[in-house]
């Protein structure tokens, strides 16, 4: 991942959405946490413009930031460890996921994740690779660079919710997951003891959110399956305990429908994750704030938990 020298105060969290960016500025020193968290639109990488007026008016020019991508910017590729050296192991990585790929698998960033040496039981030695376009790389240091910040990290939704599980009883260890609810894609993180075992994106029908009762019990059949197989996954292949736990971000405007639809299917307990209880704020967070903001969140956490 990139990182600079010069270092400002606290870390912005950058995440790109349908129509603007959500940005969200965390510094414990100051008091608040949360300083600022807010969807701005008509903001994208060719235009900067209102990006760095907010950076201007807040006073975070030279803040060292995260950005967090969005799903069509990057793969996630679940491989088998290369047996090689440390040093070579990028690049042996970036030929095992090649056919993967759907462009030059050379003009390719290429990073990776390990997962804990007992997942699957231990059979495999198994990584998550990441890959996405170097060009794209290099827009996103420049828009980073033009709104007045200084580019830190490139990170993905997956392990950027990590740090939001881990603001709730991290030292548990027990296993659960963490699901960011997102449309048209959202995350599901399974987790034990601060360690992630298994990450999947998950297809939200258009419209799921805001259904109401019977349209959510025609809607909502295909995710309850999806996330369902992935905790039967965790335990039956990665061989870890069942989770007891299901964990929602962000924060639902009351018992949503499909709240009440997971609590009903899903043999877990579910509760909502409220950035509010969980971080001080300098202003009080709505709901529909937290919906639009809460990768942008969990981007600007990085430095707490890491």
């Amino acid at each position: 991942m990139l990182k600079k020298g010069h270092r400002a105060k606290g870390r912005v969290g950058l995440h790109m959405t349908a129509g603007g960016i959500a940005v969200a500025h965390y510094d414990s020193a100051s008091g608040n946490d949360l300083n600022q968290c807010q969807w701005i639109a008509d903001v994208d990488l060719n235009r900067p413009e209102q990006l760095k007026q907010r950076i201007d008016e807040w006073k975070l020019t030279g803040c060292e930031t995260s950005f967090v991508l969005s799903p069509k910017d990057y793969q996630l590729i679940l491989v088998e460890a290369p047996s090689v050296e440390a040093s070579e192991l990028k690049e042996a990585i970036r030929w095992r996921v090649k056919d993967l790929v759907s462009y030059d698998i050379t003009a390719a960033v290429i990073d990776y994740f390990p997962l804990p040496e007992d997942a699957y039981r231990g059979r495999s030695n198994m990584i998550y690779a990441v890959v996405m376009p170097e060009s794209l790389g290099s827009q996103i240091e420049g828009f980073v660079n033009t709104a007045g910040l200084v580019l830190d990290t490139i990170d993905i939704p997956e392990l950027a919710l990590m740090n939001l599980s881990e603001l709730y009883d991290a030292d548990s260890p027990l296993s659960r997951a963490c699901l960011c609810l997102q449309e048209p894609t959202s995350y599901i993180d399974l987790i034990t003891e601060k360690s992630l075992y298994l990450t999947r994106q998950v297809d939200i029908p258009s419209g799921l959110l805001e259904a109401g009762e019977e349209q959510v019990a025609e809607l909502a059949g295909g995710t309850i399956l999806d996330i369902q197989r992935s905790l039967d996954y965790y335990e039956s292949q990665i061989g870890k305990p069942p989770c007891i736990k299901l964990l929602i971000c962000p924060l639902q405007a009351g018992e949503t429908p499909l709240l009440s639809q997971f609590r009903h299917n899903l043999g877990v307990e579910v509760e909502q994750l409220d950035l509010g209880e969980l971080l001080h704020c300098r202003e009080p967070l709505s709901p529909e704030q937290q919906f639009l903001t809460v990768v942008a969140v969990a981007g600007a956490l990085r430095r707490k938990i890491n």
